[in-house]
């Protein structure tokens, strides 16, 4: 198999043998696609081609092709280290939640377009995060149920206090708890336009998405949120 010119992301790169790297680069046409990329590690390689968008080529069969081309097609719009580390988040993510080879135009735009906004405030930053969650799960067949109670019938009120459960949807309770699936209408609600999302919502949301994720991305702690918590550590 030989592609040309496809449009990509690094979503990862590890040393493989001397003086190269194993990147696994996310594509519209191809999906995640593993690439060996020869002689990276002696000059700027994968590794310090993250979130920058790129034009490759691969050619090769099996699930490792060989990297014959990688050029720079725009420019990364992360540079501050918080950023950074959100950026990895949302990588993680895709590599967690994803199969391989598994294309998508609409993944591949999603991840396009939230990582160019990264550079902007924090909580900006923190309702985009939310943005690509949600989608990301709607887009891998893990959609949330945002809009009906677990009866498919019952609207979600604001006032609202809800049982979550990811298979399901919500049930309607009366009792607080600091579980993460106990969660108020209002945030549930909130997630179904998280760009416009009330500030007040913001840790409510995170607490209950990180909850949802980890139904989905398994026990394995993502790497980039325990780098994240340091960073914010007293």
């Amino acid at each position: 198999m030989k592609v040309l010119l496809q449009p990509a992301y690094c979503m990862h790169a590890r040393p493989f043998r001397e003086s190269s790297h194993i990147a696994e680069m996310l594509t519209p046409e191809y999906g995640l696609v593993s690439c060996v990329h020869r002689g990276s590690r002696r000059r700027a390689g994968s590794a310090k081609l993250l979130f920058t968008p790129m034009l490759i080529s691969w050619s090769g069969r099996g699930e490792l092709y060989t990297l014959t081309h990688a050029e720079a097609d725009g420019h990364s719009h992360i540079v501050s280290p918080d950023a950074c580390i959100v950026g990895m988040y949302l990588n993680e993510l895709v590599l967690r939640l994803i199969p391989k080879s598994s294309p998508s135009r609409e993944i591949f735009d999603l991840y396009r377009s939230v990582v160019t906004a990264l550079g902007d405030s924090m909580q900006r930053r923190a309702k985009l995060l939310r943005l690509f969650e949600v989608e990301l799960l709607e887009l891998t067949g893990h959609g949330l149920f945002l809009d009906k109670e677990a009866d498919h019938e019952t609207e979600i009120q604001c006032e609202g206090l809800y049982q979550y459960d990811v298979d399901a949807g919500a049930v309607r309770v009366h009792r607080a708890s600091s579980a993460w699936n106990v969660v108020s209408g209002a945030a549930l609600i909130a997630l179904r336009s998280p760009l416009a999302m009330d500030p007040a919502c913001l840790d409510e949301t995170k607490r209950f998405m990180r909850g949802v994720l980890s139904c989905h991305v398994g026990s394995r702690p993502l790497r980039s949120r325990e780098i994240l918590q340091f960073m914010q550590a007293p």
